[in-house]
């Protein structure tokens, strides 16, 4: 089987823009002003490692809450990173348990960048400090133990589902620009972008189409294949994609998930944004879009909100 090449620089510019955007997410200036809320700072024994996490509790709830658990994309961040998720979710009424990823903030552990080669295992690490973070919130008191999910993006698109199949209860994912392809898949795309528009600035400079055909007709090493877990999930699946998005493979995956959805698992919904980039910015008009207004309905059909 053919080996996808390393592509280091590549990728560490991508964890870099990911880091950045994640923080300019979480800043205020950035982002509507984080609802009002109660903050409990712990630790979590994950098997051999511990995580630094935080409980946050919305102050305008009494009684036993749903809540979520954020996971982490592919740069090495702590709770802060995710803030965007947290606060849309304490925005929406939910308890939320953020921690830091293994070998940053206060988590012991070793981070470890992706590659194709080791990506099994990796994501399987960071599915099981998913699962332990689950485990340890049901324990909580006024916690709804029965109304417990997920919500992450990017390199969290693997993670979550497999740690759903390895934990009954975790009862729901929102995934936000992830991919449902193998981790050699995206490579391939991502290679490609590399090596035939090393110096494309923008969205319309990157030969995006041939990026896809390349993944279309890849035969190589897979790594990671997150099919099994997505075929085997029957929770509800909510996935967010723009289409200006450069840093995942958006209509092969768009296509991955169409085909499940189509051999009967219309437990995966799929939204669409016409003009979305990695971090839910319109690219025509500069504004983010509203997420909490696509979560909340769906959360509430599916019974996870009042």
């Amino acid at each position: 089987m053919a080996v996808i090449p390393r592509v280091v620089r590549f990728r560490r510019i991508l964890a870099f823009i990911c880091a950045v955007a994640l923080c300019l997410v979480a800043c205020p200036s950035f982002a509507k002003e984080p609802p009002r809320h109660q903050e409990q700072k712990v630790l979590i024994e994950a098997g051999d490692i511990m995580l630094g996490a935080t409980l946050y509790r919305p102050a305008s709830v009494t009684g036993a809450v749903p809540a979520i658990v954020t996971a982490h994309g592919s740069a090495p961040s702590t709770r802060e990173g995710v803030g965007f998720y947290t606060n849309r979710a304490l925005e929406m009424g939910f308890a939320v348990l953020s921690f830091d990823k293994r070998g940053t903030g206060d988590s012991s552990g070793e981070y470890e960048a992706f590659t194709v080669e080791q990506s099994d295992r990796i994501f399987h690490d960071l599915a099981m400090d998913v699962v332990w973070s689950v485990r340890w919130l049901a324990k909580q008191d006024r916690i709804d133990a029965s109304r417990i999910g997920l919500l992450g993006g990017s390199q969290a698109g693997w993670v979550m589902p497999l740690a759903a199949s390895n934990e009954p209860l975790v009862k729901f994912i929102i995934i936000g620009e992830g991919v449902p392809l193998s981790a050699g898949e995206e490579a391939v795309h991502e290679n490609y972008l590399l090596t035939h528009a090393p110096d494309a600035g923008t969205y319309d400079e990157l030969p995006i189409a041939e990026a896809d055909q390349a993944l279309y007709q890849y035969d190589g090493m897979t790594g990671y294949d997150p099919a099994p877990q997505l075929e085997a999930l029957d929770i509800p699946v909510l996935w967010f994609f723009g289409l200006r998005d450069w840093v995942i493979p958006v209509t092969p995956s768009i296509d991955r998930l169409e085909a499940l959805i189509s051999s009967g698992k219309s437990n995966h919904e799929v939204h669409v944004f016409a003009f979305g980039d990695h971090n839910f910015t319109n690219r025509a008009t500069g504004e983010r879009y509203d997420l909490v207004a696509i979560m909340q309905p769906w959360l509430m059909k599916h019974g996870f909100l009042d």
